[in-house]
């Protein structure tokens, strides 16, 4: 039989043990290191770290204390809050800290202000803007102690941008190498901490050059900027591995069009056609992309490719595109596009010199194999 009552709530969570908080153990022992504070004491915390809550125009609901910058920085640097920047959150983040503590703790706020305050800032201060880590009791309980040191804070002779200068690019990791482009860590992880993030992830330059922005900045400290900057440095590579041919160099063989488009294309996920314009000589006018995605006759229509040579006055063409998979080996779809494209050319009267597929360190011409 089916009840119709209403089932009972659930019973509330359990409120969490205050006691086991980060802020609890932190607070304890440094009250126990600076036992010596006095009630009066209490009634003079630095402004600079604390200012009382009436001070605090933007805080309505705030009575008690409300965190400067020296506060901030320790609170932050301890790992008690996310940011050090002067904001309404971080405030009441620590207003609210205090405020558990003091709870927790039986004593008035005041008083957890003022053992906090003398933590961070004045003559007895070890948490100040040089923190003095050799006589901190809360080193166990620090973030920024645990972390490892930035690469700025290492000896000048450790540094490796340093020691590229001094003893050359030999003399460094692929991370270390990667570090320096990637140039600033992040709190938690200095650049060549990241970098090795990175190549754990993508295991070479080779298959690192493959992955885009978004993938990158997937990995945690990877943002944007930094995932630009590597980017640029796999292009230029890329840039300078090529061989290039400038405009009105002569083209001589398959393979001065391979090693000019190699580089640029080996790597790529997506099928690429090309179209390299040629004059009467042989020289080359210019080079342009003509689609990305599966070869096809939807994707390479004989107008798109046709129309940029007809535009230039280019006497012979070169088509160019490569497999994805690294293996050049011709596909029917291949062969059905060249012969399709080349009964197109002589219509127009533009001659197809050959049909180069490029894969991953080959090629094959479809010219060479007398397959056109």
């Amino acid at each position: 039989m089916t009840s119709y009552e209403k089932p009972s709530p659930p019973p509330p969570p359990p409120r969490p043990n205050l006691a086991d908080s980060h802020a609890f153990k932190v607070y304890r022992l440094i009250a126990e290191n600076r036992s010596g504070i006095s009630p009066q004491t209490e009634g003079k915390i630095p402004t600079a770290v604390f200012e009382n809550g009436d001070a605090a125009a933007t805080s309505a609901e705030s009575s008690g204390p409300v965190a400067g910058e020296a506060a901030r920085r320790m609170f932050h640097r301890i790992g008690l809050v996310k940011t050090s920047r002067d904001s309404r959150a971080t405030a009441m983040n620590i207003e609210k800290l205090i405020r558990d503590v003091s709870t927790t703790a039986g004593e008035r706020e005041a008083r957890v202000a003022a053992v906090f305050a003398s933590y961070a800032e004045g003559p007895l201060a070890v948490c100040g803007p040089d923190p003095l880590c050799g006589e901190c009791v809360v080193t166990g309980l620090c973030r920024y102690f645990r972390r490892r040191p930035s690469i700025k804070e290492l000896p000048q002779a450790e540094r490796p941008r340093e020691r590229l200068v001094a003893a050359g690019e030999d003399s460094l990791t692929d991370a270390e190498l990667l570090g320096i482009i990637i140039r600033d860590g992040t709190p938690e992880a200095s650049a060549v901490d990241l970098a090795q993030k990175i190549l754990a992830q993508y295991g070479t330059f080779r298959n690192l050059a493959t992955r885009t922005t978004g993938e990158l900045t997937r990995i945690k400290g990877i943002g944007p900027a930094k995932a630009a900057q590597v980017k640029a440095a796999m292009a230029i590579a890329r840039r300078y591995a090529a061989t290039p041919l400038a405009t009105g160099e002569r083209v001589g063989s398959s393979k001065d069009v391979f090693n000019h488009f190699h580089e640029r294309l080996r790597d790529r996920r997506q099928e690429t056609f090309l179209i390299v314009l040629l004059d009467s000589k042989n020289k080359i006018i210019r080079d342009l992309q003509i689609s990305m995605g599966s070869l096809s006759s939807s994707v390479v229509h004989p107008r798109e490719v046709f129309a940029p040579a007809i535009k230039e006055s280019a006497s012979s063409v070169i088509f160019v595109h490569n497999h994805p998979s690294g293996d050049p080996t011709p596909s029917p779809e291949d062969l059905d596009i060249t012969r399709r494209l080349q009964e197109v050319s002589e219509v127009v009267g533009i001659k197809v010199l050959d049909h180069l597929i490029i894969g991953s360190g080959g090629y094959v011409s479809l010219k060479d194999k007398g397959l056109m």
